[in-house]
């Protein structure tokens, strides 16, 4: 999955430094991320576009350095800096590119990096003003935070829970799982149930709402499989087996999702059969290689 860097270590506890020359420089304008493209893969909207290559700015790439530059976190012993400048002077060779390409671009850490970096950017420019009473924000001297010198309100980071689920029947010598293809996208993959977690909801009944409205199927015995950073959507997902409950009628809910179904083992389509980044992906080919060994 895309936090899965290999050897490479996260290091995201906030640190006050000053930027050096050979520090990474992070800047996003108009949902694209400033990078050098060193190698280009086969072009898809929404599914694999394996073999993108890309490198991040270095401070010493820029000509007139960003002027805003504020620490974001490190991998290894390389050091990451968001300019939180709405415009930077591009050094030569680098362009924006969406962060969707960069979805399945390498190197892994740079790619972490530049995913991780978007939704710092965009916390840092949501709270540029106080949300009580409107008054220019400062950043926070000693920690990751902005706080409104006029009311004193101090703003930390915000992460939005949601669950995936991966709704299946093993009874008898069934061995089957439900997909779903979302409306709205260019080019959808087969996808798992999923939603945002209301206010005062537990992580379990979450499932259950999300299962019910999507696809009109009650479930039962859940199971945790793991979590995932989801930066493309500031969420901290995290994913669940559960078995369909009674009624197995698919009713589909036509708002959110184009079609839902249910798949035996070897019908599974193997899409996602390359899927490094995504927890959805690992879940739906752990399925197709284990079947119901996934409930144990």
């Amino acid at each position: 999955m895309i936090q899965e860097i290999g050897e490479h270590v996260f290091r995201n506890e906030y640190v006050v430094c000053e930027p050096g020359a050979r520090d990474y420089v992070l800047h996003y304008r108009d949902r694209g991320c400033l990078v050098r493209v060193v190698a280009h893969g086969k072009d898809a909207a929404d599914a694999w576009a394996m073999g993108n290559e890309f490198l991040l700015p270095r401070v010493a790439d820029f000509g007139r350095v960003p002027e805003r530059l504020v620490y974001a976190f490190a991998i290894d012993d390389a050091r990451f800096f968001l300019a939180l400048d709405d415009e930077v002077a591009e050094p030569e060779g680098f362009t924006y590119e969406a962060i969707n390409w960069l979805r399945y671009a390498e190197p892994e850490e740079l790619l972490f990096a530049a995913v991780t970096g978007s939704q710092l950017d965009r916390w840092y420019r949501d709270n540029r003003f106080c949300s009580r009473c409107g008054y220019p924000t400062e950043l926070g001297p000693r920690s990751r935070e902005v706080v409104c010198p006029e009311c004193a309100k101090i703003t930390y980071p915000k992460i939005c829970p949601g669950i995936i689920c991966g709704i299946v029947d093993c009874s008898g010598e069934r061995e089957r799982i439900v997909l779903t293809r979302y409306n709205g996208r260019t080019t959808a993959l087969w996808a798992l149930v999923a939603g945002f977690t209301e206010i005062g909801e537990p992580l379990e009944d979450t499932v259950r709402r999300e299962v019910m409205e999507e696809v009109g199927l009650s479930v039962k015995n859940l199971r945790f499989y793991k979590s995932q950073p989801w930066s493309f959507s500031d969420t901290l997902l995290v994913g669940f087996w559960a078995e369909v409950d009674g009624d197995d009628v698919i009713r589909v809910d036509h708002e959110e999702l184009k079609e839902a179904r249910w798949f035996d083992r070897d019908e599974i389509p193997l899409e996602r059969t390359g899927d490094r980044v995504s927890m959805t992906g690992e879940m739906i080919e752990q399925f197709r290689l284990h079947g119901r060994e996934v409930l144990k």
